[in-house]
């Protein structure tokens, strides 16, 4: 386990999938990421790579071949390699091998870094194409899942969510049985007010916001402590919330994707999926995200 820390922060990340172990305010003792458990969710905070969410009979066609592919990708179960570390800051590193080229055809560096800055964590990540003459197609995402509360006061349903800006998203509906989505057909989810959480709100699988790129804060809260996080997302296409439902716990994950499961409408060929990024040869893209527990 891979530990940063300043004054305010003190976080642990594991190597096994670089996923977030551990998040405690120094002042407090709080831990703020959910610890896992098989009965709900054994997971913390995955990575998502090189797909999010699920496909269609979980494989898909590239250049005519039929590639084998599980619910957000191999990313998080794969050792990552540190190639960077100081006191508050941490850099984790993936590529692809014999074992990712099985099940994803491309040349790839995923690069993960965990910074401090005060009282925020920020994440970041960049993916390059190491190939000479092949575009990389992939989506990425991330799933840190957060203790709902915080700590022994207060409970899950009297924990506020709440997003800035406070305005009407579009909402992308997910339909079972994937879940898959359904980009055509948009609900509306108003936030101009805070959500008094309940498990029912989870019961067809994620709220995901269309946030369309903005900057996008979402905001958990404990009014009796005001203990809470934000997960400050600038650039990603969808934010996903979600709880697991029926199997309830205290948890609520919040998930700046770039990139969406297949659509309902999916034909399987991954040169059609929606949401996808592309990289040219030699090129790289840069994606970030900050957690900031109060």
């Amino acid at each position: 386990m891979i530990q940063i820390e300043n004054e305010q922060l003190t976080v642990q990340i594991d190597p096994l999938g670089a996923q977030m172990h551990s998040i405690k305010r120094n002042a407090a003792g709080l831990e703020y990421l959910w610890q896992g458990d098989p009965k709900s969710w054994k997971r913390q905070a995955p990575v998502l790579f090189p797909f999010v969410g699920r496909l269609k009979d979980d494989q898909y066609e590239y250049q005519g071949k039929v590639y084998h592919q599980t619910q957000h990708g191999f990313a998080r179960d794969r050792e990552f390699k540190v190639v960077e570390q100081s006191s508050e800051r941490v850099v984790f590193e993936l590529r692809d091998d014999e074992k990712t080229r099985a099940a994803f055809p491309f040349a790839f560096v995923l690069t993960i870094a965990y910074q401090l800055d005060e009282d925020r964590l920020l994440v970041s990540y960049r993916v390059e194409n190491p190939s000479n003459d092949q575009t990389l197609i992939y989506a990425l995402g991330a799933h840190p899942g957060f203790n709902v509360p915080v700590d022994e006061q207060g409970s899950f349903e009297t924990t506020q969510f709440s997003v800035s800006p406070a305005i009407d998203y579009q909402q992308v509906k997910l339909v079972a049985p994937g879940p898959f989505n359904d980009l055509e057909h948009p609900a509306v989810l108003h936030m101009q007010q805070p959500i008094q959480l309940d498990h029912e709100l989870f019961d067809e699988d994620a709220l995901i916001f269309a946030t369309k790129g903005m900057p996008f804060t979402a905001t958990l809260t404990e009014p009796q402590t005001n203990h809470g996080v934000h997960v400050q997302v600038n650039g990603a296409p969808f934010v996903g919330v979600w709880s697991p439902y029926p199997a309830q716990a205290n948890l609520v994950c919040v998930e700046p994707w770039w990139g969406i499961a297949d659509s309902i409408h999916s034909d399987g060929r991954l040169e059609d999926k929606q949401v996808m990024s592309r990289l040219a040869p030699g090129k790289h893209e840069d994606y970030a995200f900050a957690i900031q527990p109060f």
